[in-house]
């Protein structure tokens, strides 16, 4: 069957992975930006002890953040679905000991060490879809030779992220108000149960197994290049990308906090969305930038943009005008979001895809946390324009790792460029004929 000359980006995409896959991938990461939310709500309306559910909702974190990067390394090594097979019941599992733990009916509530364990063990085990369709788009769009739709694709997946981080805790805080709060578990549970299977079954799986990432190019000798990341420019992204999660951090506390000293408490998500709203679009549009426009172009010309954005977090003096600051803010984010997980590619053999994406996230997830401990800190005794400073310090941090990889990253590439890579590999290429 004929293919038109010049097919849309999204075309590509869905002719790769069919119109399933779409709804399927966007269900799939609702379990992990439920879960700390989740927590933190079931904790505080079980115990009515603030300190304990903040303590419970960090030991998630701190779980997520450790377990991401494992998640990437098994699904590396064994496929992305045995990873993700196994790990969704022990998932379930620690949800429920965490219901149990923090349940007063249970002798429990507020914080205990059964609770710890519990939500370390969730946050540890969640399962991470999101950096792995990331894998799938990566390895299977640049085997057909298309680096144009791969960032459509990174633009598509920062905008699934964006809202899913967005829609996540406010799913949790509508379905808590209307059932109470231990409902937002069973429901992460039962999504869990139905939508994360059904995403590592799906066949675009294959793209990301072990066989299609193996080997060097037809005629070339092994080489050590192509088998190892190049941890110096992976290291700065990794940095980006933890500057990036403390200003979503920050940011959440700042809208919360300006929401009640403004007299409209309880308002602060729907602040905070104007976010993700604005880095959602945006990450969309890269993939028409020109390629003129190089990595640190990008990185370093959005983060410019975004210093000032953040200085003006100190003006607003009423919800709407917050809402409107935060979508000047969010407008250069979503650019660098992008830029950061499609350049990681560069630097990364197809291999070890799995853990690069998930150690990303992970930066992303650390840095949240940062940004509310530490935005929630100095609001606590300065309000939301003492915790401005965080996100503030945040964006200076992401402007200084633009700059120092402009300096280093060009000179330590994996060999080829991603298409390049990933079509000299024959067991990728048998995939794609099968398609």
């Amino acid at each position: 069957m004929a293919h038109r000359s010049t097919p849309s980006h999204f075309r590509v995409m869905h002719d790769l992975v069919g119109s399933a896959y779409f709804p399927v991938s966007a269900l799939a990461r609702l379990p992990l930006s439920m879960l700390v939310m989740g927590v933190l709500t079931y904790v505080v309306a079980s115990s009515s002890d603030f300190a304990a559910a903040g303590v419970a909702a960090a030991v998630t974190g701190v779980g997520v953040a450790v377990g991401a990067p494992l998640s990437g390394i098994a699904s590396d090594r064994w496929g992305q679905r045995p990873a993700l097979l196994l790990t969704t019941p022990i998932y379930v599992v620690a949800v429920l000991a965490v219901l149990a733990a923090g349940s007063p009916a249970g002798g429990a509530g507020g914080l205990s060490p059964s609770l710890l364990v519990a939500s370390f063990i969730a946050g540890l085990v969640v399962p991470q879809c999101g950096p792995m369709t990331r894998v799938r788009w990566i390895r299977g769009l640049s085997a057909r030779g298309s680096n144009r739709a791969v960032a459509e694709a990174q633009g598509y997946e920062s905008t699934m992220d964006e809202l899913g981080f967005v829609l996540g805790p406010a799913l949790v805080g509508i379905v808590a108000a209307l059932f109470g709060a231990a409902v937002p578990l069973y429901v992460l549970m039962a999504l869990t149960a139905v939508v994360v299977p059904w995403f590592a079954l799906h066949p675009s799986a294959r793209f990301a197994s072990p066989e299609s990432g193996n080997g060097p190019a037809p005629g070339e000798s092994p080489s050590v290049e192509h088998d190892t990341v190049q941890w110096g420019p992976v290291g700065i992204l990794l940095a980006g990308m933890v500057s990036i999660g403390t200003i979503f951090g920050s940011l959440a506390t700042i809208a919360t906090v300006f929401a009640d000293e403004t007299g409209h408490p309880g308002s602060g998500g729907s602040i905070y969305a104007a976010l993700g709203l604005a880095s959602g679009a945006a990450a969309l549009s890269v993939s028409r930038w020109s390629e003129r426009m190089t990595v640190p172009v990008r990185w370093t010309g959005c983060a410019v943009l975004l210093v000032p954005a953040l200085a003006l977090l100190w003006l607003p003096g009423a919800p709407w005008q917050m809402a409107v600051v935060l979508l000047f803010v969010g407008a250069p984010i979503g650019p660098v979001l992008v830029t950061i997980f499609r350049v990681a590619g560069e630097y990364t053999p197809a291999r070890r895809l799995g853990l690069v994406m998930t150690l990303l996230s992970a930066g992303i997830t650390t840095g949240t946390s940062i940004g509310n401990w530490v935005g929630g800190s100095l609001a606590d005794g300065g309000g939301h324009s003492a915790a401005t400073w965080v996100a503030f310090g945040a964006g200076l941090s992401l402007l200084a790792c633009g700059v120092w990889f402009t300096a280093v990253g060009s000179d330590s590439k994996v060999r080829g460029t991603p298409t390049e890579r990933a079509t000299a590999i024959p067991s990728t290429r048998k995939v794609l004929e099968h398609q």
